[in-house]
């Protein structure tokens, strides 16, 4: 039933972004991306017990605005940098700690984090980002976690796929 959602999910999401109404070509693409995406899903045992698509991809939605205004306004602070007379540039490697455990998460966060200007991911550990930032306050805005606490409610958090590969390895 998951898998039904997450297709709904995903195939809305695809006509929303698209704007393809009228072309039966089209949308029945979309719809062949959209269960291909879900059952490449299932085969990579990425769709968990806990996963709810439909809230998901709400808060996905609703992330979407958030992100962008973060993009807008870190951009002008780029500009004023770059046109500043005497730049305040300070470039600093930070390690940001995550309570994300899910690749995806973790992914979600690092793309975001490297989306918004002044600032690019190196390095993913398991419970930590390296992150470049061009100064102080792109160092800072990173640091703050709001990213984080965005993120975690879309994605759960427990996931299994750690523990699997460990008997695997141990077999």
């Amino acid at each position: 039933m998951r898998s039904f959602w997450l297709f709904l999910a995903l195939f809305g999401f695809w006509l929303l972004l698209s704007g393809q109404f009228e072309s039966p070509f089209l949308i029945g693409s979309g719809m062949v991306a959209s269960a291909v995406t879900v059952l490449i899903c299932q085969r990579l045992d990425l769709i968990s017990p806990q996963f709810q698509p439909l809230s998901s991809f709400l808060r996905f939605l609703l992330y979407l605005p958030w992100l962008l205004l973060q993009i807008v306004r870190a951009s002008f602070d780029v500009i004023i940098l770059a046109w500043s007379p005497r730049p305040n540039i300070s470039p600093r490697l930070v390690e940001v700690r995550t309570h994300l455990t899910h690749p995806l998460a973790l992914t979600l966060l690092a793309n975001s984090i490297t989306l918004t200007p002044g600032t690019v991911t190196v390095d993913i550990d398991d419970k930590s980002l390296l992150v470049h930032a061009l100064g102080e306050k792109s160092a800072r805005g990173v640091l703050d976690g709001s990213m984080e606490k965005r993120i975690s409610p879309m994605i759960p958090q427990r996931w299994d796929g750690d523990d699997e590969r460990e008997e695997e390895v141990s077999r």
